[in-house]
């Protein structure tokens, strides 16, 4: 009887012991909670997690995301030279082409058509081709419209030049921003758009400067520069996880993710709100372009659209393709004029 009692007693204790093991198991939290008891291995995991997360839980700028916004805006970059150019070369292309005002001011103006072509298209282009597909079609017109204007032989050749660049700038002028806000993380995605219309600035004030020491020629060949080196940097980027979660392609979606957030990040969470965001945005263009213009938002986008014309009306576009003869005509030396508006437009935008 003893025996078979103390059979009993350990069999309880066995069974206690399992208990209290399975209700410790279904205590543990998730790892970005802050109830979280797991040691050993589990706690180093957490730990490793939490460095990558800050103090509101949410994701960290990690240095893949820093490299990869910088590849990007290597393509503002080249927007910046192809708005800076006309304004340098224009002494030097009227000298060597014999090219009358209004040919000169056709080859000036003819980008901002094609710019127009370009992001009228870039929205549709771009969801069609992806973000990264888009890029490597914006630099293939930007790097022959730069190939046609250093062989230029008439102002026909500079205008197709012009025209083909003035689309990849246009369609530029679309996806970059897009695709830095896809894959930064939503507390400093502001900052890293930012950095595009700040390379804008670089690349037109460095063309500013440089423009009044080179011949025309080769300062379109410097143009084709930063395109090549765009083309090399795109095939080291993923795509963007909201366009892959678009269409359904979750796994690649949890991996282009994971590569930008690090391989130590639980991007679960993330991952998710980005596939229930995609399908809530694909239920909305049902309700078609029409109720944009809806009382309620009638306000709103008249303020907004507004601010875009009169900034476009103000005529500051002008004064950057024609800077150099505007100082010229005011009786100012062309290369001190236009070095110092480069130095001023940089400082302002740090």
């Amino acid at each position: 009887m003893e025996r078979q009692k103390s059979i009993m007693e350990r069999q309880k204790s066995m069974e206690s012991g399992l208990l209290r093991k399975s209700l410790s198991i279904r205590e543990r939290k998730h790892p970005n909670d802050d109830g979280y008891l797991e040691t050993g291995l589990s706690s180093k995991r957490h730990k490793e997690v939490k460095k990558h997360h800050n103090e509101d839980g949410e994701c960290c700028v990690t240095t893949s995301v820093c490299l990869i916004t910088f590849i990007v805006v290597t393509g503002s970059f080249c927007v910046g030279c192809g708005t800076g150019y006309s304004s340098v070369a224009q002494h030097g292309i009227v000298s060597d082409l014999s090219l009358s005002v209004a040919e000169y001011s056709m080859f000036g103006s003819i980008m901002t058509l094609g710019g127009l072509i370009g992001a009228v298209f870039s929205g549709k282009i771009s969801d069609v081709l992806g973000r990264k597909r888009t890029m490597f079609l914006c630099e293939a017109f930007c790097a022959t419209g730069w190939l046609c204007i250093a062989l230029a032989k008439d102002a026909l050749w500079l205008d197709c030049g012009r025209f083909l660049l003035g689309i990849g700038v246009g369609i530029f002028s679309y996806v970059i921003p897009v695709y830095i806000a896809e894959i930064a993380p939503k507390h400093v995605r502001g900052s890293f758009v930012f950095a595009n219309q700040l390379m804008q600035n670089f690349g037109l004030s460095l063309f500013f400067i440089i423009g009044n020491f080179i011949s025309w020629r080769f300062l379109s060949i410097v143009g084709m520069v930063p395109c090549v080196l765009h083309v090399v940097g795109l095939f080291f980027i993923p795509e963007s996880p909201r366009w892959l979660a678009k269409f359904g392609r979750d796994k690649e979606c949890r991996a282009s993710l994971q590569h930008l957030r690090g391989h130590d990040v639980d991007i679960s969470q993330e991952a998710n709100a980005i596939k229930d965001t995609m399908n809530f945005s694909q239920q909305s263009d049902e309700t078609g372009f029409v109720e944009l213009f809806q009382r309620r938002y009638v306000f709103p986008l008249i303020i907004g659209v507004g601010l875009m014309l009169l900034q476009q009306l103000s005529g500051s576009a002008g004064v950057i393709y024609y800077a150099s003869s505007l100082y010229e005509r005011g009786g100012f030396p062309s290369a001190i004029g236009t070095s110092v508006m480069a130095t001023i437009m940089v400082k302002s935008k740090n």
